[in-house]
């Protein structure tokens, strides 16, 4: 069974928190005309899907479907933190044993 992106976040939030990492996403909203947005400032468009605490450092998480697309402004949010020295990674269901052993350890 194919996993949607949701189904995948919900799943990496579920293992951080079960690892008893700190673990943050910003939700979408709807719109009174009926559009999906996640409300921000500045330059928040594609930000990262997950910022996770691990021991000693911030993990910026961007989530896909095996097939999905980064978009141009996710690449350039992710080139960014990775600039600042910052650990940015863009996590696929076919990562979830990297995934566990990086929320395990």
């Amino acid at each position: 069974m194919k996993q949607t992106e949701d189904q995948f976040q919900r799943a990496v939030i579920e293992l951080a928190q079960r690892c008893g990492r700190r673990v943050a996403h910003f939700r979408k909203a709807r719109t009174k005309a009926g559009n999906w947005i996640t409300p921000v400032a500045g330059d928040g468009a594609g930000f990262p899907d997950l910022v996770i605490v691990l021991d000693d450092e911030v993990l910026f998480a961007e989530l896909k479907t095996d097939k999905g697309k980064v978009t141009h402004g996710q690449v350039e949010w992710i080139e960014a933190l990775r600039k600042a020295g910052q650990r940015a990674e863009i996590w696929r269901p076919r990562d979830w044993p990297y995934i566990e052993e990086t929320l395990k350890r």
